[in-house]
């Protein structure tokens, strides 16, 4: 063999090896979570919450606030009512589970309650049955998720 044939050769092996390399950190590694810019934009309140489930899995609607991150008048405390939290998918994760703490972009309902802020239809967009809607929380536990959120909601 030629040494022209013994460099294509290693360098056909490094770069075989460099693809398998990224396809094992790309179906592995990589979970990223990317915290909604424009249900961050619709929502009115964002509070970091305890969720708890009910018999049949889902989530209550009857959650723990424990810190009302950017509180727009009185920080809201204590239990309160999330309308739409059974239709909310978390990101990072499959489901909903007892004693982790979510960050939830709350919206405001017709009848002064809370509900997941749900992301707005974009221009051009037909218009979407609002049962099919599903809003999105965020694992708060996660500093990514915590880092964003800072950056598209800062601090007064």
């Amino acid at each position: 063999m030629s040494v022209a044939r013994i460099r294509l050769a290693v360098a056909a092996t490094l770069f075989v090896g460099w693809l398998c390399w990224l396809g094992y950190l790309a179906a592995n590694k990589t979970h990223p979570v990317v915290v909604s810019r424009s249900q961050v934009m619709v929502a009115t309140r964002f509070v970091v919450a305890e969720v708890t489930i009910n018999a049949q899995g889902f989530p209550n609607k009857a959650v723990t606030v424990v810190e009302d991150l950017r509180p727009a008048g009185a920080p809201l405390s204590g239990t309160i009512q999330v309308e739409n939290l059974e239709k909310g998918r978390v990101a990072g994760a499959k489901e909903f589970r007892e004693g982790t703490k979510y960050v939830l972009p709350l919206g405001v309902t017709g009848t002064e309650g809370h509900a997941l802020a749900v992301q707005p239809k974009s221009p051009g967009q037909e218009v979407i049955d609002p049962d099919k809607l599903r809003p999105w929380a965020y694992l708060w536990d996660d500093p990514e998720v915590q880092r964003q959120f800072n950056a598209l909601v800062p601090k007064e």
